[in-house]
C-alpha cells in the first residue's frame, strides 16, 4: 500500500526548482553534447584516432543540428506557424526534433568528413554511441516539461499531468501512463 501511495504521487518536478527557473532542454542537451564529446573522445583515442577531431567535429555538429532540428519541427507544426512566421525563429519558445538534429549532424558529419580527409563510416562509428546516449539524455526533458505521456491511467506508477500540458479532451484526466512519447502518441 505505501510503494502505491508513493508511486501514485509521482510526478515531474516541473519547470522552477523553488524560485530558480530550469530550462531543462537547454541544461539537458548542453550534457549530452559534454557526455558525447567525452565518449567520443575516448573511443578516438582507444581506436588510434586524434580525439581533437571528434572536439572540431562537435562544434559543427551543433552549429548544423540546432536550426536543421528547428526547421524540421517547424516544418511539421506549421500550422502554428503560417500566421505568425517571426516564431519560426523563436527557439526559446519551444520546439526541436531529433530527426532534423540528425540531418543536420548527418550534412555537417559528411563535409568535416571530407574536408579533413577521413573516412566518413569511421567518424560515424566514434559518433553513433553517443548520438544515442543524448538522444536517451534529452528525452528527460520531455518527462521534466510534463510533454511526454500516454493515455490517462489509474495504474500504480501513474504519473501527474498539470492541467496546462493536458490534451484537448483530457483535462479532466489528473494521472497518465509515463511513456517517452508524445502526449500524441498515446492519446
Amino acid at each position: 500500500m505505501l510503494l502505491s501511495t508513493f508511486l501514485a504521487e509521482f510526478a515531474s518536478p516541473g519547470p522552477t526548482i523553488g524560485p530558480l527557473p530550469i530550462r531543462w532542454y537547454g541544461f539537458l542537451i548542453a550534457s549530452a553534447v559534454l557526455i558525447g564529446v567525452s565518449l567520443s573522445s575516448y573511443l578516438a583515442k582507444r581506436r588510434g584516432v586524434n580525439p581533437d577531431l571528434i572536439s572540431d567535429l562537435s562544434l559543427w555538429l551543433v552549429v548544423a543540428a540546432i536550426p536543421c532540428a528547428r526547421l524540421y519541427y517547424v516544418a511539421f507544426e506549421w500550422e502554428k506557424y503560417a500566421d505568425n512566421p517571426a516564431e519560426v525563429l523563436a527557439i526559446w519558445h519551444g520546439g526541436i526534433a531529433i530527426h532534423g538534429a540528425m540531418l543536420g549532424g548527418l550534412l555537417a558529419a559528411l563535409i568535416f568528413a571530407r574536408l579533413n580527409k577521413i573516412a566518413f563510416w569511421q567518424l560515424a562509428d566514434l559518433v553513433a554511441p553517443a548520438l544515442i546516449l543524448g538522444q536517451a539524455i534529452g528525452r528527460w526533458g520531455n518527462f521534466f516539461n510534463s510533454e511526454a505521456f500516454g493515455r490517462p491511467t489509474d495504474l500504480p506508477w501513474k504519473l501527474y499531468i498539470p492541467p496546462a500540458q493536458r490534451p484537448a479532451g483530457y483535462t479532466q484526466f489528473d494521472y497518465f501512463h509515463p511513456t517517452f512519447c508524445t502526449s500524441r502518441c498515446g492519446i
